[in-house]
Order: C-alpha cells, then sequence, then structure tokens
C-alpha cells in the first residue's frame, strides 16, 4: 500500500541506519572496498562537502545488511518492521566490468530479502524476495513468497454502498508472486508475463445484510497470468530529475489457473519529471486502473494515493492523477509539494463523479549523490 513518489522513505532510512550500525557480510568481514585502510566514516562522507553521504558505501556493500521499515499508512496505523537483504553484488564490481565493456549498461545489483512488519492496528506481514538482472540487464526477474494479514475499513463502492459507514475487515492468506521481463532490442522498451496466487479469508465484522458482491468471496483463492509493457527512461530510480516511466499490465485471472473465478485486472501508470529551472522539477502522475468480472472486493481498484488511506475510495474503474513540484534549496535539502485528485466509477468510463482530492508538504536530505537517493 505504498503511494506515489515518496514511497522509498523506509529504504531511506533504513540504509542510513545500517550505514551506522556498520553492515554484517557473508565473509564475516566489515567491508570489502578496495581501500582497506579506509574507515567506515570516511567512507559516510563526501569528500567535496564533508555532509553525510553513502554513494561510496553503496557502490561497494555486498552481502547482508538490515533495513528498518518506517510505516505511516493511515489505513493500517503506524508501524515498522525489519528486511534482511543480501546484495549479490557491489555496483563498483559493475562498473568496473562496464569499463572493460563486459556490460553494455550499469544495472543495479540482484538482491535478495527476508522481511517482517506490523503496525498498531494489528496488521502483519513476513515472506521472502529476490530481484534480479541478467544477462546485462535484458533480463529482470521478481519473485515472492509472503503471508498477508491486513486490517483496514471497508467502506464500499458506489454501486454497492453498505448501509453503514464503513465495516472493519481482516484479512489473512499467502501470496505467490513470479514476473520475468525482457528488454526489446536495445531499447527501453521491456515485456514479460509471470504469475500470481493468493489465497484469502475475509472476515467482515458486522451482523448488517450486505451486497451480494460482498457477502460471496469470504474465502477466496485468485490466480492470473500477467502481460506486462514498460518503457522506462528515467535518469534514477529513486529520486528522478527527468525521464518517463509508463507501465501496463493486464492480469488475467482464471480458473484454470488455480483461482475461484474469471476476472480481470489492468493497470496503465505513467510517471513523468522535467526539470524547470536548475533547482526545480516537476513531476506528473496520470494511472488508470480498471477491473471486469467477478472480482473480490478486496481487490477492487483505489484511489492510492499520498495523503489517502488505502482502499478508502473503490470502483470498478479508477482515475488518479497528481503533481509534485521539488525544489533543492541547498545541495542537500529539498522541500517537495504534491497534490492530485482521484475519481471513482462502477459504470464505465462515462460514470466517473466526485473528484476525491489529497496533498501535502514534505522535506527530502540527499544521502547519495551519485544515486540520488
Amino acid at each position: 500500500m505504498t503511494k506515489w513518489i515518496g514511497s522509498g522513505k523506509g529504504l531511506l532510512l533504513g540504509l542510513v541506519a545500517t550505514g551506522l550500525l556498520g553492515p554484517v557480510f557473508a565473509d564475516g568481514t566489515e567491508t570489502n572496498a578496495p581501500v582497506a585502510k579506509k574507515s567506515m566514516r570516511d567512507m559516510m562522507r563526501d569528500p567535496e562537502d564533508g555532509k553525510l553521504d553513502m554513494s561510496e558505501w553503496l557502490s561497494t556493500a555486498h552481502g547482508f545488511f538490515p533495513v528498518p521499515i518506517i510505516i505511516t499508512e493511515p489505513a493500517t496505523g503506524y508501524g515498522g518492521g525489519l528486511m534482511l537483504l543480501f546484495l549479490h553484488d557491489s555496483l563498483q564490481n559493475r562498473a568496473e566490468l562496464m569499463q572493460k565493456q563486459e556490460l553494455k549498461r550499469l544495472p543495479p545489483p540482484g538482491v535478495s530479502g527476508v522481511f517482517g512488519m506490523a503496525t498498531e492496528n494489528g496488521t502483519w506481514a513476513a515472506g521472502g524476495f529476490h530481484k534480479g538482472y541478467w544477462r546485462d540487464d535484458t533480463i529482470r526477474y521478481t519473485g515472492a513468497l509472503a503471508y498477508l494479514a491486513p486490517n483496514y475499513d471497508y467502506y464500499g463502492t458506489p454501486d454497492f454502498p453498505l448501509p453503514v459507514d464503513s465495516i472493519p475487515v481482516s484479512i489473512e492468506g499467502g501470496l505467490l508472486f513470479q514476473q520475468l521481463v525482457f528488454r526489446l532490442g536495445d531499447s527501453d522498451f521491456f515485456a514479460g508475463s509471470g504469475y500470481s496466487y493468493f489465497n484469502a479469508d475475509a472476515q467482515l465484522d458486522t451482523d448488517v445484510s450486505l451486497p451480494p458482491l460482498l457477502a460471496e468471496g469470504r474465502s477466496f483463492s485468485s490466480a492470473s497470468l500477467p502481460f506486462i509493457l514498460e518503457y522506462d527512461t528515467r535518469d534514477s530510480q529513486f529520486t528522478p530529475n527527468r525521464g518517463l516511466n509508463s507501465y501496463f499490465q493486464w492480469s488475467y485471472f482464471d480458473e484454470w489457473l488455480g483461482g475461484d473465478t474469471r476476472f480481470d485486472l489492468v493497470w496503465a501508470k505513467n510517471r513523468y519529471w522535467h526539470p524547470l529551472a536548475e533547482n526545480f522539477v516537476l513531476g506528473l502522475r496520470l494511472d488508470g486502473e480498471f477491473s471486469n468480472g467477478d472480482v473480490p472486493f478486496y481487490m477492487k481498484p483505489f484511489v492510492n494515493m499520498r495523503g489517502m488511506p488505502a482502499m478508502r475510495r473503490q470502483g470498478e474503474q479508477v482515475i488518479t492523477t497528481e503533481a509534485e513540484l521539488r525544489w533543492d534549496f541547498t545541495p542537500r535539502w529539498s522541500t517537495v509539494g504534491f497534490g492530485g485528485a482521484g475519481w471513482t466509477s462502477d459504470d464505465g468510463l462515462g460514470g466517473f463523479g466526485q473528484a476525491y482530492p489529497a496533498g501535502g508538504l514534505g522535506f527530502r536530505y540527499l544521502f547519495s549523490k551519485l544515486y540520488q537517493l
């Protein structure tokens, strides 16, 4: 239930804590940096301005290190957790392979990890994952196995309003996720597919009479075959200053794949960044999420936007727009203002009505100039 652009704050704080505490590497040593005599303190400082900067440490890191998780989602309440990550290679090593012309591009290192998290309202999750980049970043793999147990309030949809304001919902289930995409030639396009399976048991804390589609599907298995197309020209995956990222996915759910019913979910997500002046960057977002068939209530599209609780506004179709303006008022510090709106519909593309706005203001510190983190 992450929000657009600002979703990396847990990872950011975790990397800071990791650098200050010192990583534990697979070979048992404190670091495998090429310059053995360099202290951790020196590796955490920018030689140009002397400020806290993790570029050198991130370039040479290889092995296990912990990453704290910070959760501020309004739908589940405050919480936290921990990821234990393993970097399969260092960015410095990959840069050296590029210089030797053994790699054409500089992909991030493959990473595996396990995680656990919980929030104040009883929500929790645990699992493991792997992200791999193979054959000179022409093949990208993502796999995960997790158990999810979210608690939140369900508010209904335009065509299926509730007789009460909201209903407390508890969901538990196992998730299997597999995705494999291929670079198309030497372009910035990727295409691929995968498989996902989720076996959920939903508990609704209410005695009131519910609409048919809500009363059904309390114990439900869903299995899908996704078809993916992505275009990505961002200059950084952490804090882009320019570029376009467009992602399209059609997920085909059916009984022969292992699920209980037949339905479709479609995501069309677009992000664009453009520098307006030397210290100002404009970010724009336009997303569309669409569903068709017997979709369980907890899988219906919802307005996913910073400042709005997850799952609060759901519908068969959802459109979300958002803009942010980042001002880098010092070489290290930035302020970000953002705002947008979402619309829901249960009556096709012509049924979008009331807009649901949200916005806010935040601050950022540049912990790595090299990777724009």
